[in-house]
């Protein structure tokens, strides 16, 4: 290891052997916001000369250069602060040449002027015109003869980086060629490089002086030999970049591991892990996988760590570790396998799945069940053996855990902390009863569920809460279940897709409040629902306003919002070059709009009653309730109890 501290000037020095800083492609992309780019310039402007920037860690595998060889760093830590310091550059690098038709005027500044301009291009990019046959990490240029480029710091290539940073460079004629990056713009490197151009000074002396101080910026520089070292140090040392998450620890100790005990290369090993989040692609879906393979599977002794009787955010890395010192081969192996049948409970749709399965899937997800992927990991892992009937046994739990955690997030029982537990215990139960020579059967896993020491809510508490503002209290369970409402009448013909979104991932369908939920009821609701009476329409809004009965679902919601229910229920667009009308109001042929329920012994709905009172919501509140506890209820047992208690 050899550690230095060096300012920005000697690492990106303008003379003699110039070294460069590539980011590997393993490494994560540029992730700064505009908190950090603020940051960076309040430091570096209201700090002495010699502010200190943290640390550099780099791995340094140039053995033997050839003469005139440059040397290439892979940067393990710090490439955040380089990335955006290289990035400052090129604002000040365009500034400079706004204003050269100024320095123009003054010989004596031109000069200096002009050595800066050639300086910050050498800081930026290193031209040759020809090569050694063992030099990498160059791209080719048409720009002028030295049409050999090395980047002095290459940024990641993730998520467009390396070309939106050459988009730049581009633009700066500091290189020549197709290095268009379409939609730049919108990505974090781009918003980078023009922040810092409408955010540093606009004269030259304040330029140049932003240009010392950068350069005087102070660093710790560390370079080792191999990967597995640089990651050791990455973990401590990561100063004033994000901090590591659980995942990113994890992976730098696989990947060391991988190199140095199991002669791994590098990019292969990284290779491996992309393969892992590309079954895992969102952050909190890698984080909450970590902790439930490990809850499921530590009935085995070849993964149970005894220290550890459950995996939680605050042990998971020291779980990890302990793995990956046994055998990173094998963890890395087995993730790999577990986190593709995850995949299957988080992306049911890119999966080739029966439609039935793929459907009750879509519904745990909608629901908001991730608790219960921790015993479908178990039950999909199982061997066709160890079940009467595999894929019978797997859709009768699919759709008794869709009952079990409509009941839970309507009811919020059992509480969240108690359900990783509860699976657990089902788990421990399953396969004792495996071990023991039995086949599983669905009803024996129901029960096991049923007779847990927290079952859930029974049928009443269920209704009650039903019955209640549930709007109020679990938006998205109110939504899920009004779509399931209007899926009762789905036919071949009339199947429309309540979970569309629009080109910027908004849902199209959304809730709408039929009595609008404003607290500023307007007037001719007032006299709708309490013929006049002011404090009556808010006692009537507090009471039922988020009840099931009051809500539909529309794609014209901010187009209906505090309309009077006629306006509500009839409003269309003109088709002019058709001559018809297109419903979008109450009357637009949506089930859910049509659902019917009795006011006396007159059987109506939302479309086709003529006004909306405190009678029409309650009745169609308990239409749909009565509806729901049909669908949901677990048993048969649970309705007759029902049907006694209500004659």
């Amino acid at each position: 290891m050899n550690a230095t501290d060096p300012t920005l000037a000697s690492i990106l020095q303008v003379q003699g052997n110039l070294e460069h800083y590539h980011v590997p492609k393993y490494q994560r992309e540029y992730t700064w916001g505009r908190n950090e780019w603020e940051q960076l310039l309040n430091d570096i402007e209201e700090n002495d000369i010699g502010y200190f920037m943290g640390s550099i860690i780099c791995i340094d595998d140039n053995a033997e250069l050839g003469p005139g060889e440059s040397r290439i760093y892979e940067v393990v830590d710090g490439q955040q602060r380089l990335t955006t310091l290289s990035i400052v550059l090129m604002a000040i690098y365009k500034k400079l040449l706004d204003l050269r038709e100024s320095m123009a005027e003054d010989e004596d500044e031109e000069d200096s002027y002009k050595t800066t301009l050639s300086n910050i291009r050498i800081q930026l990019i290193h031209r040759k015109s020809s090569l050694n046959v063992t030099e990498k990490g160059y791209f080719q240029d048409s720009k002028d003869k030295l049409n050999y480029a090395f980047l002095r710091v290459q940024p990641s290539t993730q998520n467009s980086n390396l070309n939106d940073y050459k988009h730049i460079l581009n633009e700066l004629e500091l290189i020549k060629g197709e290095y268009k990056s379409n939609y730049c713009a919108v990505r974090r490197l781009y918003k980078a490089y023009d922040f810092f151009c409408k955010n540093i000074p606009e004269s030259y002396d304040q330029l140049i002086d932003l240009h010392h101080k950068i350069n005087s910026l102070k660093f710790i520089h560390i370079s080792v030999t191999s990967s597995s070292d640089a990651f050791v140090l990455f973990e401590s040392l990561n100063n004033r970049g994000l901090p590591l998450s659980p995942m990113d620890i994890i992976k730098n100790k696989m990947l060391a591991n991988l190199e140095k005990l199991d002669d791994m290369d590098i990019d292969m090993a990284y290779d491996e892990w992309q393969k892992l989040l590309r079954f895992l692609p969102d952050y909190n879906d890698q984080e909450r996988f970590l902790r439930q393979y490990y809850n499921a599977f530590k009935i085995y002794p070849d993964i149970k760590f005894e220290k550890y009787t459950k995996a939680t955010r605050s042990n998971l890395m020291t779980i990890y570790e302990y793995f990956i010192k046994q055998n990173a081969k094998k963890t890395m192996d087995i993730l790999l396998e577990k986190a593709e049948t995850y995949n299957l409970f988080i992306e049911p749709d890119s999966n080739g799945l029966s439609e039935e399965r793929k459907k009750y899937l879509l519904d745990l997800r909608r629901i908001g069940s991730a608790p219960s992927y921790l015993f479908l990991l178990y039950l999909f892992s199982l061997p066709s053996e160890a079940m009467d009937n595999r894929e019978e046994v797997i859709d009768d739990v699919l759709q008794f855990f869709i009952k079990y955690y409509i009941r839970r997030n309507t009811t919020d029982y059992p509480n969240t902390r108690d359900l990783d537990a509860i699976n657990m215990d089902v788990i421990d139960k399953c396969q004792k009863h495996y071990d023991n020579g039995n086949t599983l059967t669905s009803q024996f896993i129901i029960d096991k569920y049923m007779d847990s020491k927290e079952k859930p809510s029974g049928i009443f508490d269920f209704k009650k809460r039903l019955e209640d503002n549930l709007f109020y209290y679990n938006t998205g369970m109110a939504r899920y279940l009004l779509t399931k409402l209007d899926e009762v009448f789905h036919t071949r013909e009339y199947m429309p897709d309540l979970w569309a979104r629009n080109n910027k991932g908004l849902l199209v369908w959304t809730v709408e409040h039929v009595l609008p939920q404003g607290e500023k009821i307007p007037k001719s609701w007032v006299d709708m629902i309490a013929d006049g009476d002011k404090d009556k329409a808010k006692e009537i809004r507090q009471k039922w306003v988020h009840c099931l009965g009051n809500l539909t679902l529309s794609g014209y919601n901010s187009q209906l919002s505090n309309a009077s229910f006629d306006e509500k229920q009839s409003l269309h667009k003109d088709k002019l070059f058709l001559g018809h009308k297109i419903h979008i109001g109450y009357k637009n042929g949506l089930s859910l709009n049509k659902f019917p329920f009795k006011i006396g012994n007159q059987r109506t709905s939302l479309a086709g009653i003529d006004e909306w009172t405190e009678e029409s919501i309650a009745a169609r509140n308990n239409a749909m309730v009565e509806q729901l506890l049909d669908m949901y209820a677990f048993n048969s047992d649970e309705l007759n109890a029902l049907r006694e208690k209500s004659s």
